[in-house]
């Protein structure tokens, strides 16, 4: 499992207007919790965050948190549990990180990966992607990266579900056996339904038309 380091500073609780100041500054407020550490508030570079982000999956990577001064001072391993985001901007607001003990399971989110060629696709049909991650849990260091679903049997009407996935020794899936992850539906689907609105509209039109030999 991969293991990054983030820089970190102590903040104290501060109005809408002092965070607000914070993040114009390029800081991101933030929180870190756990058992050991209790709930301490942070400020994080909100660019450096930004990159983790980008390039990794926050849900399976260990963060060494270097925090500096003060009395919660220190380094701590830990995870990004949840990011928030400007609805419509997209800008980062806040950050959650928990602190990990590596001798405890703790349940995260991965992706899951479609691999291979769906025999129903080349037949013509449509391939659905349903479901793009699951919950898993494990030790922390043994949280894979993605799991990669197979949709190379996968003819038209075929579904593939979360139980048929394979996880890795000692990873356990906790979302349920029964979602779907993926599908091929058959196109005629979506040509029946053309044609009824194709049939619909001739209807129409031969309704409207005048009938021979009026005025």
């Amino acid at each position: 499992m991969e293991t990054i380091s983030l820089q970190a500073q102590l903040r104290e609780r501060g109005t809408k207007g002092s965070v607000r100041a914070l993040r114009n500054q390029g800081m991101l407020p933030a929180v870190l919790y756990g058992k050991e550490v209790g709930n301490v508030l942070l400020s994080v570079p909100t660019k450096s965050l930004e990159q983790v982000i980008t390039n990794h999956s926050i849900g399976s990577t260990l963060i060494n948190l270097d925090v500096a001064d003060g009395e919660k001072g220190g380094s701590y391993l830990v995870m990004c549990r949840e990011i928030q985001r400007d609805p419509v901007r997209r800008e980062l607001l806040h950050a959650d990180f928990y602190q990990v003990d590596l001798t405890e399971e703790i349940e995260t989110e991965i992706p899951v990966v479609l691999v291979g060629e769906a025999p129903g696709v080349k037949q013509g049909g449509i391939l659905q992607n349903m479901l793009r991650t699951v919950i898993v849990s494990s030790l922390p260091t043994q949280i894979p990266e993605r799991l990669e679903a197979d949709i190379s049997k996968l003819e038209i009407g075929d579904q593939l579900t979360v139980g048929d996935l394979e996880p890795p020794a000692g990873v356990r899936i906790v979302s349920s056996r029964e979602s779907v992850i993926a599908l091929v539906i058959p196109p005629a689907i979506e040509e029946e339904e053309g044609e009824e609105a194709a049939e619909e509209a001739e209807g129409v039109e031969a309704g409207t038309a005048p009938e021979q030999g009026e005025e």
